[in-house]
């Protein structure tokens, strides 16, 4: 659940700052592309765990709203549902504090148990850093065994091994999250495209660093290719990551290239950043398809 304030700054130390709103709604990076894929068409379905609480609860209403599978959720008893506490600023940027909660109880036994008869069916999977590492290797490494597309959301920021994402299809962090996984600061071009390299040569068949209102940076074995973001009026960019990750997997299921999944993935980011909240900003595939439509015939 995102609880989510608007403020001119972040807080320093010690200091009170004066909000501008408030709001509360569902949210979660494995949520947000579960209903983002709902969105686009797919036949969405969601593994992990909510808490015995009234989040829990206002989460699963939203999620089943919006028609995605539940039946790989499960509550975890004694435990809270996981909150992201989110600033968003006068630039329109955002800050997030993650209260793992009930997401750290998810374990490798129920995870692939839960996709145990859905392998068959699947087109292609997500999973990101807001699950133990253990669960993160066992699907990675599960999928490539059953040769269905693996999307690695590399975030949030976390240094798990390199072992743990390699068998990915697409690896897919934000600049600080790249150098999390790489120990170390990532400052001008030539080390972004280094480090895009670096994380390809650990296994991967393909890298695609989210550089927000840069658009992305996309490695493969056969180069680098810069991605520019689509030109929008920003309201918040909470989510948009998100929106990218599930909008590039619904590309990559439905057979088009990186390319142009990545095209998919820009766009639907781009649109997302154009609403308040995170799930509820999540674009449909007709909202996506208009909006590149209108892009591609810009002089």
């Amino acid at each position: 659940m995102d609880l989510a304030v608007t403020a001119q700054r972040v807080p320093l130390t010690g200091e009170i700052v004066l909000a501008g709103s408030f709001r509360m709604g569902p949210g979660g990076k494995g949520a947000n592309a579960a209903t983002a894929l709902a969105r686009l068409g797919a036949c969405s379905m969601l593994v992990g765990c909510v808490g015995d609480d009234q989040l829990g609860f206002m989460e699963m209403e939203a999620l089943k709203r919006e028609g995605v599978n539940l039946d790989g959720v499960r509550t975890a008893l004694g435990e809270s549902t996981g909150v992201g506490i989110i600033i968003v600023d006068g630039n329109k940027e955002n800050t997030v504090l993650v209260v793992m909660g009930a997401n750290s109880s998810l374990t490798v036994e129920f995870a692939l148990g839960s996709l145990e008869g859905a392998w068959e069916i699947l087109d292609a999977l997500v999973v990101n850093f807001e699950v133990p590492e253990p669960v993160v290797a066992a699907v990675v490494t599960e999928g490539r065994r059953k040769n269905v597309p693996v999307i690695v959301d590399a975030g949030p920021s976390r240094r798990y091994e390199a072992a743990t994402w390699r068998g990915a299809t697409v690896l897919s962090p934000n600049r600080l999250e790249a150098e999390t996984l790489l120990g170390r600061e990532i400052r001008t071009e030539k080390e972004l495209r280094g480090a895009a390299r670096e994380l390809l040569a650990a296994g991967p068949e393909s890298v695609v660093i989210k550089l927000g209102g840069d658009g992305c940076l996309v490695c493969t074995e056969e180069g680098l290719t810069h991605v520019p973001a689509f030109k929008v009026g920003v309201v918040d960019t909470t989510g948009a990551g998100d929106a990218f990750t599930a909008a590039l997997a619904f590309g990559i299921a439905q057979g088009r290239t990186l390319a142009e999944a990545v095209e998919l993935g820009t766009a639907a980011g781009a649109l997302a950043t154009t609403r308040f909240g995170t799930m509820p900003s999540m674009p449909t595939y007709s909202e996506v398809g208009e909006f590149l439509r209108v892009e591609r015939e810009k002089p």
